[in-house]
């Protein structure tokens, strides 16, 4: 499976939770693990688990308090 198939993916499965503009939202490296493997149907390592913790049921930072379609500046075109 490559890359692109693997993030598409997770962008169908945080839409589906959801998240309608998950391109748009900030996650840590550790969350976006944690869905990856949930994804692949794997176990997440100790490390990742010591950052997340066991509650995997919020798995992003809305970029806004209220907006989930504000662009997070890194993303937006020079």
């Amino acid at each position: 499976m490559t890359i692109n198939a693997i993030m598409a993916a997770l962008v169908a499965d945080l839409t589906a939770d959801e998240i309608p503009t998950p391109l748009t939202e900030r996650f840590t490296l550790a969350h976006v693990w944690s869905d990856l493997a949930r994804l692949a149907g794997e176990e997440l390592p100790a490390e990742v688990l010591a950052v997340i913790g066991p509650a995997l049921d919020v798995v992003y930072e809305p970029v806004g308090a209220h907006s989930f379609a504000a662009p997070h500046p890194q993303f937006l075109p020079a």
